[in-house]
């Protein structure tokens, strides 16, 4: 029923988009299902309320704990776009920003609206047109509510803009080379209060890891996936070499009886998205990274510190999800497969900075032209290129 109501609203605002006027100088902004703030789209949002206070910036959160929660640390610039009157106001925005989906979906957009399209990273997955999975219908639906509507998509180097021209099915001029606003995180300070608050009595020796597996739509992801594991070992080696592995994922990913042992141990902490929505805000806390196909390698190489790689589903990960590079030839750092490869590549990456330093050099200048300063590249484009067209 729930979903029927929503599919009459949306044939109603479907004619109503017709007949509305748009404001310029109101900005819409919006991510991951309408209900999350995070990637792209939030830190543009911060940085127009910092530095933009002239233009009217709204940001739409569906769920409503989650707005309110907003509301009282922000101020009154969340809406909702369940309701009628929700996604009226949403459509009186001259200009959207998403990073993922659209704040109302409609087959067109208005000539006098742009949508902008921020995205969420470098795409080392095969990501919308492109993906696997892909069938005609869902070709056709895509084509129509997202790749019709884009007026610009931003990426972040010369080196992807046919990439992300198939992906989205746009013509290469609409793909834009401004860098990431996330990104500008990066070369902001250490966030020490998170460290004090988190990790209360830290030492300055301890070395922080980030372990960050990505997510698999067709099956649980496996932490710590070797044949040799053992998890008295895998704490010994933490206390000898004073790390601590942040792990970041779903947690109902995990074995549960692994998480149970895994979260005894002092020096492995979970940080999904409950404790930290969105990782960039602290990636550049971390002296290494570990995954195996997140594209948050690519953010990282801007910090210049190492990386490992578990690729231990790699032909069946390519084969159902698919990727848009070599995998080998485009990952910066070692592959391992077995425990004691892990534990000794671990040691070789934290103490010898030359060590795939050469690789992360030349991948970072392929994949970031743009690595600071997103923020205000974008909005001078919107402002020139969009704002009075």
């Amino acid at each position: 029923m729930r979903k029927l109501s929503y599919l009459f609203k949306c044939i109603i605002i479907q004619f109503m988009n017709l007949f509305i006027k748009t404001d310029k100088n109101f900005w819409l902004f919006s991510s991951s299902f309408n209900t999350q703030f995070n990637y792209n789209s939030r830190y543009l949002f911060e940085y127009m309320l910092k530095n933009n206070s002239n233009i009217k910036c709204r940001f739409v959160i569906n769920d409503k704990v989650k707005r309110d929660e907003l509301t009282s640390i922000y101020g009154d610039f969340f809406i909702e776009t369940n309701s009628l009157s929700g996604m009226l106001e949403a459509l009186k925005a001259g200009i959207w920003f998403t990073s993922a989906g659209l704040p109302v979906y409609i087959l067109s957009s208005k000539k006098n609206r742009d949508v902008v399209n921020l995205w969420h990273g470098v795409p080392l997955k095969k990501i919308g047109l492109l993906e696997n999975n892909f069938n005609k219908l869902k070709r056709t639906y895509f084509r129509r509510v997202f790749s019709n509507n884009y007026s610009i998509i931003i990426t972040t180097s010369e080196k992807l803009v046919d990439l992300m021209a198939r992906s989205f099915g746009v013509p290469a001029e609409k793909i834009k080379v401004l860098g990431q606003p996330r990104n500008d995180l990066l070369t902001q300070t250490i966030n020490e209060a998170w460290v004090k608050n988190n990790i209360p009595n830290i030492q300055e020796s301890n070395k922080l890891l980030l372990y960050a597996p990505t997510y698999r739509e067709f099956k649980k992801t496996k932490l710590f996936p070797f044949r040799d594991f053992n998890i008295k070992s895998l704490n010994e080696f933490l206390e000898e070499e004073k790390i601590i592995i942040f792990i970041r994922l779903h947690q109902s990913e995990v074995d549960v009886s692994l998480f149970e042992e895994l979260q005894k141990s002092n020096r492995i902490k979970f940080i999904n998205e409950d404790i930290v929505e969105d990782i960039m805000g602290i990636l550049n806390l971390f002296d290494l990274l570990i995954t195996d196909y997140s594209s948050i390698y690519i953010d990282h190489l801007i910090i210049e510190k190492p990386q490992l790689f578990i690729p231990y589903d790699l032909e069946e990960y390519i084969e159902k999800r698919g990727l848009n590079f070599d995998y080998n030839k485009y990952t910066p750092g070692p592959k391992v497969r077995e425990f004691e490869d892990f534990k000794g590549e671990i040691k070789y990456l934290l103490n010898d900075a030359e060590y795939y330093k050469n690789e992360r050099i030349s991948l970072n200048n392929y994949f970031n032209k743009v690595r600071s300063n997103s923020c205000e590249k974008i909005v001078k484009y919107v402002k020139e290129n969009l704002w009075e067209k």
